[in-house]
């Protein structure tokens, strides 16, 4: 076997450098134009990729096609051609992927650590802060406008500085925001500390999706990633009940994601250190790719969908403790754990459902596991007993795995290859978006209300979803 032949297949969904490596054209067949083994077997991965990325980033802008799908990728041609594609196509070793793949997943596991944390601390940090669910809804709409921030802005980062260094930025400011938790600040900076985390965690969950989505049996990779966003998820819960019932100093929960953050911070600088570039790309391109995205009525439709679902999750797992507290007379040292088992449920979901989700068909899949879903909220609601609650908020954890990784492709094959990182990033952070949208939603409607309302919402939330995937247009299988 050549050393062409021992790389795998990986497209990196890079605007203006989208990189592809497909194994049908390291055969020696076609021109010698066309061949895209030039690397010799002493050089690097990383060193020639670095290499390719910046020649493909001088033509930034240059006319030419772009290619739709794995099977027809367009070959980069050498400088001398008048107008070289905006595609190259490269070897990648498996051992170039390794330091950026476990960055993005390091950076996915630390946002699930965040979006679960605040559920089990609600029913300490409103004596500690002396306010009601209103003020708690307050910190959502914070985290809300932050995540709209990074949608709107997410195109022009990665144009300027690309997919490293737009990641790179948003775990530096996620960093800021745990910076101002840990020390139980006055209760402003408490809420704009949640205003940065949305903003940063927005470009990281969007860089991951769409580098994860890009490669080759992605399905695979991006039920792992969404996995080891519900790991962090699960040990959440654990970790905040345990801190704030042993003392009143549940703030000193936040020194652990300070703490990962920093590590975090230091990974996506050494992981995506090879895909970072300085302003070389005109932010009119980027403004154009933007115009595209937003264009396009399938990015709405999937926008929403991504909407309802983070929204779904994020309310679902943090206001449980809640409504078990207030409803179901349950103990806070108690049911605080009961919001690990959503996220546990929705690990395993991801994890375990992905390959069946593939095999069978994701439109159907999705379909049977939101009519289950329903099933298993009604009977959360109408049946008024802790253990079947406990489990059955499993249950809906588990069936609401697979969605995100299975909105993340789809979405990638309706789209594009050149639009697929504004796109994506557009979709994932106008989705996240509802993990700050409807948890607000909830806490105003129960301010006035109680926490009783949570149960009709997330039902309702489950329908919507339904009407959404129906509308989302069909696409072929793709069979990778």
């Amino acid at each position: 076997m050549s050393s062409c032949q021992q790389y795998s297949l990986i497209q990196l969904s890079i605007p203006y450098a989208s990189v592809v490596y497909n194994p049908r054209v390291t055969k020696g067949s076609g021109p010698a134009s066309n061949q895209v083994c030039h690397q010799s077997p002493r050089t690097s991965g990383r060193d020639f990729l670095k290499r390719e990325l910046n020649q493909s980033i001088a033509f930034t802008g240059a006319p030419g096609r772009h290619p739709t799908s794995l099977e027809d990728p367009q070959i980069y041609n050498p400088p001398t051609d008048p107008a070289p594609p905006t595609a190259t196509t490269i070897p990648l070793s498996a051992r170039t992927l390794k330091s950026p793949l476990l960055a993005a997943h390091f950076s996915v596991f630390l946002i699930g650590l965040n979006d679960a944390a605040l559920g089990p601390l609600i029913p300490y940090l409103q004596p500690s802060y002396n306010i009601g669910l209103t003020f708690v809804a307050i910190v959502y709409i914070c985290n809300f406008c932050g995540w709209i921030l990074a949608a709107f802005t997410n195109a022009h980062m990665t144009a300027r500085f690309g997919v490293g260094g737009a990641i790179t930025f948003g775990g530096c400011i996620q960093l800021l925001a745990h910076s101002l938790q840990f020390w139980r600040p006055p209760f402003p900076v408490f809420v704009f500390s949640f205003f940065l985390a949305g903003w940063g965690i927005g470009y990281q969950d969007a860089q991951a999706n769409a580098f994860v989505g890009g490669i080759n049996e992605s399905h695979r990779w991006l039920g792992l990633l969404h996995g080891v966003y519900g790991v962090g998820a699960l040990v959440a819960p654990l970790i905040a009940t345990n801190v704030a019932s042993r003392s009143e100093r549940w703030e000193r929960f936040y020194c652990v994601p300070f703490a990962l953050a920093v590590v975090n911070l230091g990974l996506l600088g050494w992981g995506f250190r090879g895909l970072v570039r300085s302003g070389r790309v005109p932010v009119g391109d980027a403004q154009k790719d933007l115009k595209r995205v937003l264009a396009r009525r399938e990015v709405w439709l999937m926008a929403l969908f991504f909407f309802c679902y983070v929204g779904t999750e994020v309310t679902a797992g943090g206001w449980v403790v809640e409504f078990l507290i207030r409803v179901r007379n349950g103990a806070p040292s108690k049911v605080g754990y009961v919001a690990s088992g959503f996220w546990g449920g929705l690990t395993v979901g991801r994890l375990v459902l992905a390959e069946p989700t593939h095999r069978f068909g994701d439109r159907r899949m999705v379909f049977l596991y939101l009519v289950l879903a329903i099933g298993a909220q009604l009977i959360f609601w109408f049946v008024p007993n802790l253990i079947t609650s406990a489990v059955m908020i499993s249950i809906l954890g588990f069936l609401l795995g697979p969605f995100f990784p299975t909105g993340v492709l789809v979405s990638m094959r309706l789209m594009p290859r050149e639009l697929h990182v504004p796109a994506i990033g557009f979709m994932s952070s106008m989705g996240q978006a509802g993990s700050a949208a409807f948890p607000f939603l909830t806490g105003a409607i129960a301010a006035k209300k109680g926490v009783k309302v949570l149960q009709p919402i997330l039902v309702a939330l489950l329908v919507a979803m339904i009407i959404l995937w129906k509308l989302i247009p069909k696409v072929a299988k793709r069979t990778d």
